[in-house]
């Protein structure tokens, strides 16, 4: 599977995000010449809300004790509808902070070390199928391989160059903003340091939220809308966060920034063809209802290296298949059909019926939606650290 000249690679990564360095990583640690192709120079700022369960640690075969930056465990979340908080908690950790410059320019800096090539600041200007071989050309240089995996996010080139993108796809557009404050102020403005903290749209089409992750806070807003009034959105969240103290107006936080990105549905982007594979966001990977997209991104990243390792040129036909069976890609939740079928009324009432069910709240939203579940391995090893087997969950409302 070796090539030999410079220019020449066995694949080439476009993006080098959580799901490009992933399969960078995974095809380099198997031997394959690998080139990775980003437009930014890392660490780079990515908006993100940061949150990555203990199955991405998995995936990554990276202990999060062996993790050197901004790490925040969590066992507990909040979810505000109207004038009510509901808490939810599990005795064991359900998920991890992550600042999200720091982590991607780590699994970037991990597939460098595997055997990747890594080239920063390397704009796409074109590709090109040619004589069954994909010609990458960027800043000036000009590189081939027998395919191409996309993975520069919702605007990637791969998906727009080869006409991937779906025209009726769900898209979340979002405003964020992460400011490093200190930890022992932002344990002054809220009684839940550490803890994510989501605010229901009264009309259910998207949640706010804000995140203390060590000495990072993170605000942000999503809504799956044409994004018209997003920014409206964000301005009621700011003054609701600013009346309870969590943002005082003293304090300085960095500018709110949009994206946007595609999430799963009935509609999902063509993820493969002759010469390439999207994965993460730029196949439109981000679960259905809370945008979640790290864990996809790293799961699609492993699939679509495993696909290019184990079928060469054959990869398009085959990464579809495995992308199907473990990401259910193209096949809505349960939840997501109900929205479908019922007039919105009906819908924003059977969202409140799940919100104020406990075990519904903890089953289809947090660990359902989000993936906040914790593994059977963090399970086990918290378990045997508690003196008393209380339950797995527990539930508490605030007025």
């Amino acid at each position: 599977m070796l090539s030999t000249a410079a220019s020449t690679w066995d694949a080439i990564v476009v993006g080098g995000g959580p799901a490009g360095s992933t399969a960078a990583w995974d095809l380099a640690r198997r031997g394959a010449r690998v080139l990775v192709l980003d437009a930014a120079r890392f660490p780079r700022v990515k908006l993100c809300a940061g949150w990555v369960t203990p199955a991405v640690w998995q995936a990554l075969e990276l202990a999060p004790a062996d993790y050197p930056h901004t790490l925040q465990p969590f066992s507990r979340v909040t979810l505000a509808l109207d004038a009510e908080v509901r808490e939810t908690c599990w005795d064991t950790t359900a998920g991890y902070g992550i600042v999200r410059s720091e982590f991607d320019a780590h699994l970037l800096e991990r597939a460098r070390r595997a055997g990747a090539t890594v080239r920063e600041g390397a704009r796409v200007d074109d590709l090109d199928l040619h004589d069954r071989r994909m010609v990458v050309r960027s800043g000036g240089l000009e590189d081939t391989a027998p395919l191409v995996i996309g993975a520069g996010g919702h605007h990637c080139p791969v998906a727009r160059r080869f006409g991937a993108i779906a025209t009726e796809e769900a898209v979340v557009v979002a405003r964020e903003s992460e400011t490093h404050v200190g930890a022992a102020v932002l344990r002054g403005l809220t009684p839940r340091h550490g803890t994510p903290e989501l605010f229901v749209e009264p009309d259910f089409r998207g949640y706010g939220w804000t995140f203390t992750k060590g000495d990072f806070l993170n605000v942000g807003i999503g809504a799956l809308t044409s994004g018209r009034d997003l920014h409206a959105r964000c301005d009621r969240m700011v003054e609701r966060l600013h009346a309870d103290g969590r943002l005082p107006a003293s304090l300085e936080i960095q500018p709110f920034k949009g994206h946007a990105y595609a999430i799963q549905t009935s509609h999902p982007r063509r993820i493969a063809g002759p010469g390439f594979l999207l994965a993460g966001d730029a196949a439109g990977l981000a679960r259905g209802i809370s945008g979640e997209g790290i864990g996809p991104a790293i799961e699609s990243g492993l699939l679509a290296a495993r696909a290019v390792a184990e079928h060469g040129s054959d990869a398009p036909g085959a990464y579809p298949h495995l992308l199907r069976s473990r990401l259910r890609h193209g096949r809505q939740s349960a939840l997501g059909r109900l929205a479908d079928r019922l007039p919105h009324a009906w819908v924003e009432h059977a969202a409140r019926c799940v919100v104020g069910s406990a075990a519904l709240r903890r089953r289809w939203i947090l660990e359902g939606a989000f993936g906040m579940r914790p593994s059977h391995a963090t399970a086990v090893r918290d378990q045997a650290q508690m003196s008393t087997g209380a339950a797995t969950w527990r539930e508490t409302t605030h007025e």
